[in-house]
């Protein structure tokens, strides 16, 4: 604290490191209203905020200042022209150390003994009457613990000579009463704007102190848990200025700090969630998880209601603009001579029938004659398209993988004559050494890609074609010339989450069924976000296929509920790693982690992620002191971005002092050192992959749902489902105990692996042995065995991440909003479609009026009787 002596009765106190409360000092002078003010760094705006408490016509108050950590002589600087209007109600507390806005607010509350409090922000401003109004109010109300008062946001930019305002806005102007379930939602009053009983707080146990930001929203929510809060309506006597460009100290947190904000509000909700569930159970929470499901599926049905209603309007507009044609071609057919008219009617209809008709013989002469030209073609002989996720501007080694594993199978049994449906024809040429073929592009939007569907459907049923169905037609028809089979190799593609590649796909099944090939889906994931339209195309086209492999649980039982006939299996590329020959020099000789991580946080802020990430891979270097190799799943070849960008990030985080960040490299080359390490740290799937099969402990950590359908399907598939993580596990705090537990059981789980690993394999076999059976057109298909059960008495000692009620409702909340999401596009679609169309009947009824117009200035039969003569005349 500065030496200065102010003259004046001054309770002053000075703090290092934060102290517990019963340390902190109170003020002998007591006052009905204690005004806590927290500052740090920020001199010119701490003045205004005592200026504002200063000027209020209701004087029985006293200031508490507490500098948290910030330059004591800033606040000397606003404090000096002021002391004498001060006098004796100022406590000065400064700290050492910054302790945090709450722990702050604590210190500097606890230092007095006031009836009232209020928390007055050093950027912020009320009005003169706002201690006067508010202290009135709670002497009247003596049941009300607290109340607020309306507020105005002030936006303004600060200037060297002071401050210019760029705009006012009445901060939450539908307020009518402060609620909790109002506050449930998000924090409806700010603390300018509130006073409310010393009492309350001591009641409370005051502000969470472990709270960097959102902390007076979760004393809100505790404070209307127990007491009503009143609100003033009228004039604004609260005001909340924020800084939309100011750096550093300057900054609003609420702006400057969006992220963090994002991450503790929903630590606050779940944090309350959990407590609520431990005391109540989840039955509550669920019940009402299903009444908003129906709630929102009432909602959607009456969207879709108007949306018939609204494409019935337009079928009207189009049948009235059809007559508003009709009666415009007839207008302009009195104008013209009747043979002329009867010769010109005559040969546009030749035409238009003339390309019709070739542009459906162009496309359906595969389907009409068939691409099996001869019985040799039937067995190993026969062509075989391969379609996996290949040839992508970035390099994904788990589609390649795939992609690679599927052929390698199919080698095995015999068969050598593959094309590779690519988006990059020449690269693809080159990584498999194989004929290569362009695949078409599909959009993504749900609603244009379902009418796509639709059509490329007619025209393969023989209707009439659009153009941008007969170009995904014909170049899947290019593509599987010569082919008697179309295999999808494995993936996790068939989702609504990328609507295009699943449009793609069941584009290509229709296709190829259309030209008499033999289609084979295997390994996939389905869903886990699957829209009604999308479902029902998806399993009446998967029952158009030979076999389906579904590559987890999760999926099998979703084929299962759309009657589509599937087999549990595992990934393409689950032995994909075994015999791939591995440089000595590319990997240390004493062993090391891989970890590969993709840029995806889902909902955690990327930072907070990349931090988390970076602390998973310093607990595992303290437990085994390993080198690191950081190895980039997703990424373009020779650039440094996607996982090694994200990887590079995580790097800098990272503690540990042996960690290297690799380049991008092929997938069998990824694939071994992935396989060979001591331990797997991954947020990708097909790491997850390469290390079961290797028998390698694991640690996977899921972002999202869809994230843990497929890991976790992986995992159980194995026997280890209770390895997984999810994000929102780590923000936990769980990490720590995870680690050790798994590195601790290395040894156990190493050899449960190996003990599982050869049936798997063998039931591996037996399912590409039933796929050759399908692409040689047995009569009888080999059916393979059940997935094994796995060992069943083997259990790894972990703390239970999460029960399984709770995963459930998370699963529930993830899936409906990816189920909202998709349809809030596919209603951007649909409107997109409709406003971009001229108004049909606007521009008929001017076309009509202009024809009318002219046949008014004209004499028809007059007119068509000399251009008749002339033309007799020739």
């Amino acid at each position: 604290m500065s030496n200065r002596d102010y003259g004046l009765n001054v309770v002053c106190a000075y703090y290092g490191e934060a102290k517990p409360a019963s340390h902190s000092r109170r003020s002998t002078l007591r006052s009905r209203v204690a005004v806590i003010i927290r500052t740090k760094d920020r001199g010119r705006l701490l003045g205004r905020a005592l200026d504002s408490v200063l000027a209020q016509t209701f004087s029985d108050w006293q200031i508490v200042l507490v500098n948290d950590g910030g330059s004591p002589a800033q606040v000397d600087e606003a404090l000096e022209p002021r002391l004498a209007r001060l006098e004796d109600r100022l406590v000065r507390l400064d700290n050492e150390t910054s302790v945090g806005m709450e722990a702050a607010s604590n210190l500097g509350i606890r230092a007095v003994d006031s009836e009232f409090i209020a928390v007055h922000d050093d950027d912020d401003e009320w009005d003169p009457e706002f201690l006067a109004t508010t202290v009135t109010y709670l002497e009247a109300h003596p049941g009300d613990g607290g109340v607020s008062v309306e507020t105005e946001i002030v936006f303004e930019r600060l200037t060297p000579e002071g401050r210019e305002v760029e705009d006012r806005v009445t901060f939450e102007p539908d307020l009518r009463g402060i609620t909790l379930v109002d506050l449930l939602h998000y924090n409806r009053f700010v603390p300018i704007s509130f006073l409310f009983r010393r009492s309350v707080f001591d009641e409370l146990g005051g502000f969470d102190e472990n709270l960097p930001v959102v902390g007076d929203w979760e004393f809100h929510l505790r404070f209307l848990v127990h007491h009503h809060i009143g609100l003033i309506k009228g004039r604004p006597l609260a005001f909340w200025n924020q800084r939309r460009s100011a750096l550093s100290s300057e900054a609003n947190s609420f702006i400057a700090r969006t992220e963090e904000h994002q991450l503790y509000s929903l630590k606050i909700r779940d944090r309350l969630v959990r407590e609520h569930a431990q005391e109540f159970g989840l039955g509550p929470l669920l019940y009402q998880r299903e009444l908003l499901a129906a709630e929102t599926g009432r909602l959607h049905h009456r969207m879709e209601a108007i949306g018939h209603q609204q494409s019935e309007g337009t079928a009207k507009l189009a049948r009235l603009m059809d007559d508003v044609h009709q009666l415009q071609r007839t207008v302009w057919a009195t104008s013209q001579p009747l043979p002329l008219r009867a010769f010109r009617s005559a040969r546009r209809r030749l035409r238009e029938r003339r390309e019709e008709r070739q542009r459906s013989l162009e496309l359906q002469m595969p389907r009409q004659h068939g691409v099996v030209h001869s019985a040799a073609s039937l067995g190993k002989d026969q062509g075989v398209a391969i379609f996996g996720d290949v040839g992508q501007h970035e390099y994904h080694v788990g589609d390649e993988a795939m992609a690679h594993a599927a052929i390698a199978e199919l080698r095995k049994r015999g068969y050598g004559n593959f094309v590779v449906l690519t988006h990059d024809v020449e690269q693809a040429s080159q990584l498999y050494g194989l004929p290569a073929a362009k695949r078409p592009e599909v959009p993504t939007n749900p609603f244009t890609r379902h009418q796509l569907l639709q059509e490329i459907k007619h025209l393969l049923d023989g209707g009439p074609a659009t153009e941008r169905a007969a170009d995904v037609v014909r170049t899947f028809q290019e593509a599987f010339k010569g082919c008697g089979t179309l295999l999808l190799a494995g993936g996790g593609n068939l989702t609504s989450q990328y609507g295009g590649l699943l449009t793609e796909r069941l584009a290509a099944i229709r296709v190829a069924h259309s030209m008499g090939l033999k289609v084979v889906v295997s390994g996939q994931t389905v869903g886990p976000v699957l829209t009604g339209p999308d479902s029902a195309e998806a399993a009446e086209a998967l029952r158009l296929c030979g076999a389906v492999g579904a590559r987890e649980r999760h999926t099998y039982n979703l084929l299962s509920s759309l009657d589509v006939e599937t087999v549990q299996v595992l990934d393409d590329a689950a032995f994909f790693a075994h015999g791939v020959e591995l440089d000595a020099s590319d990997r240390p000789t004493a062993g090391y982690i891989a970890a590969t991580f993709a840029p995806g946080s889902g909902a955690m802020p990327s930072n907070d992620y990349h931090r988390h990430m970076a602390r998973l891979l310093d607990l595992a270097y303290e437990q085994l002191q390993l080198p690191i190799l950081l190895l980039p799943h997703v990424s373009t070849l020779g650039a440094q971005d996607g996982d090694q960008e994200c990887h590079a990030a995580i790097a800098r985080l990272s503690k540990a002092p042996n960690i290297r960040v690799l380049d991008q490299r092929p997938a069998g080359e990824t694939a071994a050192l992935t396989a060979n390490a001591e331990l797997i740290i991954s947020s990708r799937y097909h790491p997850v992959i390469f290390g079961l099969s290797a028998g390698v402990p694991v640690l996977p950590v899921a972002v999202d749902y869809y994230g843990e359908v497929r890991i976790g399907g992986a995992l159980e598939n194995w026997g280890l489902r209770p390895l997984l993580r999810s994000l929102r596990h780590l923000a936990d705090g769980g990490d720590t105990k995870w680690v050790n537990s798994v590195i601790g059981q290395r040894a156990e789980i190493r050899n449960h692996l190996q003990q599982q690993g050869e049936k798997l394999e063998a039931f591996h076999t037996s399912w590409w042995d039933s796929v050759a059976a399908v692409l040689d057109g047995a009569s009888t298909p080999v059916t393979p065995a059940p997935l094994p059960v796995v060992n069943s008495s083997f259990s790894l000692i972990l703390e239970q991440a999460e029960s399984q009620e709770a995963a459930r409702l998370n699963a529930s909340n993830e899936m409906a909003i990816g189920n909202l999401a998709q349809h809030r596009d596919w209603l951007e679609g649909e409107l997109s479609q409709r406003t971009g169309r001229p108004d049909p009947l606007s521009q008929g009824l001017a076309v009509l009026s202009q024809a009318g117009q002219k046949l008014l200035r004209r004499k028809p039969s007059l007119a068509a009787a000399k251009r008749l003569a002339a033309r007799l005349t020739r």
